[in-house]
């Protein structure tokens, strides 16, 4: 872009992203290649980076060469006035205060800005469109360490998110991208008209996953609650027991904190001393458990760990907060205790296996109170998928989103369980 516009100085694209986590290891990797970036705090008061990478770093993992995590750094608001960073990652709230703005009308950033990048775009529609909600609750979220109040009315919560056709304004000359996974032909519409984006040219491809085996399972009824439990966990633990570092690099999302306590109990009365490769401390457990209330140096290990090739944590035991933006290319197994409740949330979860194209498994646990429609939220997609045990499940997917075919070409037993059970079936006949 520099080139094509004869421009002596860096051309700047700004990032807009809704968790620091993602920021966080998207920084990290950028200067560990020695390329400029940096990310704002919620509040656009904090700017922050990390020292760009070594000769010691040929990998993209966040720990330097003792094995230390690798810190975020400060960096002045007057270098980022200067625009000393080519990409900068911010929340939409970071841009819309009124420091920031006076940055993003300067002089510097209406010659230099050659893009703005909406990134987990799907998220401009579901932070404002939570509807379901009633009366008035807290939320705590994690990555952002702040608590949101959030009324009957969904716009009210995070409504920077429906303001960032701000930007488009701003920057009338600069290109403009929002990037999702999961967004269906009708969402697409609305993110355009929230975004502001005129003419705008839709780029889409199949989110079919082909090396990913899909299974739906039941699982017993809520009143039996801990053989619920027993039944998810007990083969997993056996296998890991058995397996140990061989066993497959797994994220098991809970359906709550307290079936994850049961769990990450259960786990660890079954591997005793086989739970740890070396000094019997937590950093060298092969399992984990992912939740809001978890330290932040424990969280950010265990996401450094899941970022490695060949990482010595084999099961991670998570809620939602494990999620948005992870790059754990060694996951090949996801398991789901209890449906999300869209199939949005879903592909974006399941997706987090087979990073690197090899062969994994996404394996989703329900029963009829998962599904009900008194559970606040559930979408009637996802209880049809659910539900569903004639047709196959990749095609039933990819439809939501507007496809009608699968990327898919493989042996029916290795597609998913409905197409195996037709397949048995075919060869008992």
């Amino acid at each position: 872009m520099q080139e094509k516009l004869q421009r002596q100085e860096p051309m700047i694209v700004v990032i807009v992203t809704p968790l620091n986590s993602i920021m966080e290891d998207q920084v990290s990797s950028l200067k560990s290649k020695v390329i400029s970036a940096c990310f704002l705090s919620y509040d656009g008061r904090v700017v922050s980076t990390f020292d760009d990478g070594d000769d010691e770093v040929g990998n993209t993992d966040e720990e330097d060469a003792e094995g230390k995590v690798r810190l975020p750094t400060s960096m002045s608001l007057s270098d980022l006035k200067n625009g000393c960073s080519n990409l900068i990652y911010a929340h939409p709230e970071a841009l819309q205060s009124k420091e920031i703005m006076k940055i993003l009308h300067s002089r510097t950033y209406q010659e230099r800005v050659c893009a703005i990048v909406v990134d987990e775009a799907h998220m401009v529609s579901e932070w404002y469109n939570l509807l379901h909600f009633i009366g008035t609750c807290f939320l705590n979220f994690i990555d952002l360490k702040l608590i949101f109040r959030v009324s009957l009315k969904g716009d009210e919560f995070r409504p920077s998110f429906k303001r960032l056709g701000e930007l488009t304004c701003i920057f009338p000359k600069a290109g403009h991208i929002a990037l999702t996974a999961t967004a269906t032909p009708t969402k697409i519409k609305d993110l355009a008209a929230v975004l502001q984006y005129s003419s705008e040219c839709v780029i889409s491809l199949n989110p079919d996953r082909p090396n990913i085996y899909l299974e739906v399972l039941t699982r017993p009824p809520n009143v039996r609650k801990y053989e619920k439990h027993d039944s998810l966990i007990n083969p997993i633990s056996k296998e890991l027991c058995e397996k140990l570092v061989e066993f497959p690099v797994t994220i098991m999302y809970m359906e709550s904190l307290e079936a994850l306590g049961y769990c990450y109990q259960y786990v660890s009365h079954d591997l005793k001393e086989k739970q740890y490769t070396g000094e019997a401390i937590p950093e060298n457990r092969i399992f984990a458990q992912y939740h809001t209330d978890y330290t932040q140096d424990m969280k950010r290990h265990i996401v450094n760990e899941l970022t490695k090739e060949t990482p010595k944590l084999r099961l991670v035991m998570a809620t939602v907060a494990l999620g948005m933006g992870l790059n754990a290319p060694s996951v090949t197994r996801i398991i789901h205790c209890r449906p999300p409740t869209t199939l949005e949330e879903y592909l974006q979860e399941m997706g987090r296996a087979g990073r690197k194209g090899q062969q994994a498994e996404a394996i989703l646990y329900y029963n009829n109170s998962d599904i009900s429609k008194s559970r606040k939220g559930m979408s009637q997609s996802m209880t049809s998928y659910c539900k569903n045990e004639q047709t196959c499940l990749r095609l039933q997917l990819v439809q939501h989103f507007g496809f009608n075919h699968v990327v898919y070409s493989g042996e029916s037993i290795k597609c998913c369980s409905n197409c195996k059970r037709v397949f048995s079936r075919g060869l008992l006949e």
